[in-house]
């Protein structure tokens, strides 16, 4: 499987997940859990879609830097919403730790997202200082 396809299909579900927790709650006029709505569409969906786009336009093939950048954030958002829901429900913080080690996997996609295309901007311009034309991606 490529990173962006992972990326669109793991957005895919989450957004799929969002729009159904947000339906749930307008049904029920009970908004608890709108922090987890709110995470789930912006970490989930929009963040892992971006992600895909960003791969998908790089044109380069899959790396392991990669698939750890897009394994920390695929894993970091359904541990933080599940840990947020969790709480929200019951009151109890037993589950602080999953809530925080999503949240750090969310952060560390991010900067592991940042040395991504660092390196990428990196490798264009070796191209072009090399006498070799930039593909302009």
């Amino acid at each position: 499987m490529r990173i962006p396809i992972f990326c669109f299909g793991t957005a895919a579900l989450a957004a799929l997940s969002g729009m159904s927790l947000g339906i749930f709650m307008g049904i029920r006029q009970d908004f608890t859990l709108a922090p987890v709505h709110a995470h789930i569409n912006l970490l989930g969906w929009v963040t892992m879609a971006l992600y895909g786009l960003y791969h998908r336009g790089a044109r380069r093939g899959d790396t392991r830097l990669g698939w750890a950048q897009v394994g920390c954030g695929a894993a970091g958002f359904p541990l933080m919403t599940g840990g947020l829901a969790y709480e929200f429900l019951t009151g109890d913080t037993a589950f602080l730790w999953v809530i925080s080690a999503g949240a750090l996997l969310s952060l560390a996609s991010m900067a592991l997202f940042l040395a991504v295309v660092l390196r990428d901007a990196g490798r264009e311009g070796a191209g072009a200082a090399g006498g070799q034309p930039s593909p302009g991606w």
